[in-house]
């Protein structure tokens, strides 16, 4: 399966969670490549799944991953859900990817920081996902800078089932979350 994540421009937290991501899958006993946004040549076929950062917008092999991606995972900043035209242009990568691959699954999910969305925020991100047709909102995903070092957590925290709290070696369990969430079994919603 292709995962590609994308983003505005800029965003080094697509890079970070397609990384984390990738390491999950590798956990999980697959054989995963991870994709740098102007990759060398590769043979897909040698991999069970490729985790491909695209956020570089207009870079044809980031359009062409998206294009052909069975899961589309677009993480975006609350500063950049305000920005109507870095929100345009993105929309307008996704649907043509939609429109390219109409059996890819979209998910949209924000990185924050301690402090939560604004009402506006949320409004705009709601508006967002509302705009691409059977896209569907992933939980967000609380970026917590306080020890000089970034870590996710989200409401999923106190939610989570032990076991999967378990290995923090990895990564956090929102992360572990939306990793479930991506690569969900076929025919599961």
């Amino acid at each position: 399966m292709i995962v590609a994540l994308t983003g505005m421009d800029g965003d080094s937290a697509v890079a970070d969670l397609a990384e984390d991501l990738a390491m999950l899958r590798v956990a999980a006993g697959k054989r995963v490549l991870l994709v740098a946004p102007n990759p060398g040549a590769y043979d897909a076929q040698l991999y069970d799944d490729l985790v491909v950062n695209a956020s570089p917008q207009g870079a044809p092999k980031a359009d062409a991953a998206l294009a052909r991606a069975g899961v589309i995972l677009a993480l975006l900043q609350p500063e950049s859900l305000e920005q109507a035209e870095a929100c345009t242009m993105l929309l307008a990568r996704l649907r043509l990817a939609q429109r390219t691959n109409p059996g890819s699954r979209v998910l949209v999910t924000v990185a924050h920081g301690r402090r939560p969305l604004t009402a506006h925020q949320t409004g705009c991100l709601l508006v967002f996902v509302a705009q691409l047709p059977h896209a569907r909102l992933a939980d967000t995903l609380v970026l917590d800078d306080s020890d000089s070092a970034t870590t996710y957590h989200s409401r999923h925290s106190e939610l989570a089932l032990p076991a999967h709290k378990q290995d923090r070696k990895l990564c956090a369990p929102e992360v572990r979350h939306l990793y479930r969430e991506i690569f969900r079994p076929a025919g599961r919603i």
